[in-house]
């Protein structure tokens, strides 16, 4: 009996010992399943913050967008205003030029139909200043879509 009660014991103690490593090997698995879910808390928080500074930076992103298509819009209208005024000026000088050389016919003067007589103290020099710049003033606003802007009417020598 005693080689049984040995042999009872030898069993004993391997099981006693496969028991604790079984217990070492849970610990250590325990351990390892802790710092994974630690670690996936992290990467969490990282993507909760990535994902708040994303949604910021497109707010961002977008209110420069729109202001930049609004610079393009106001480029756009101001450049074809230009362009608008520098037509009539055009045609204003066309019509002066004209109206210039049927003057000179008119009054019997000779001289290239091109030159417009005027002298430099005579008040119509300022009202055709003042009546030119009212009128590209006009369409400019014109242009701009500025239908309510009352402009000054030249009454006289400024």
């Amino acid at each position: 009996m005693t080689q049984q009660g040995a042999a009872l014991q030898n069993y004993n103690n391997e099981l006693v010992k496969c028991i604790e490593d079984l217990c070492q090997k849970r610990d250590e698995l325990c351990r390892q399943i802790q710092q994974e879910e630690d670690e996936k808390q992290r990467l969490q928080n990282e993507v909760r913050q990535l994902t708040e500074k994303l949604a910021r930076v497109n707010e961002n992103l977008a209110r420069k967008i729109a202001s930049r298509n609004e610079f393009d819009r106001t480029i756009a209208e101001t450049e074809a205003a230009y362009l608008k005024i520098l037509e009539s000026s055009q045609t204003l000088l066309s019509v002066l030029k004209r109206e210039a050389g049927n003057l000179t016919k008119a009054t019997g003067g000779e001289g290239p139909v091109s030159t417009v007589p005027i002298n430099d103290s005579a008040p119509s020099k300022s009202v055709f200043t003042m009546s030119l710049f009212f009128m590209t003033a006009a369409v400019f606003f014109r242009c701009l879509g500025c239908q309510e802007r009352q402009l000054p009417t030249s009454t006289g020598p400024g």
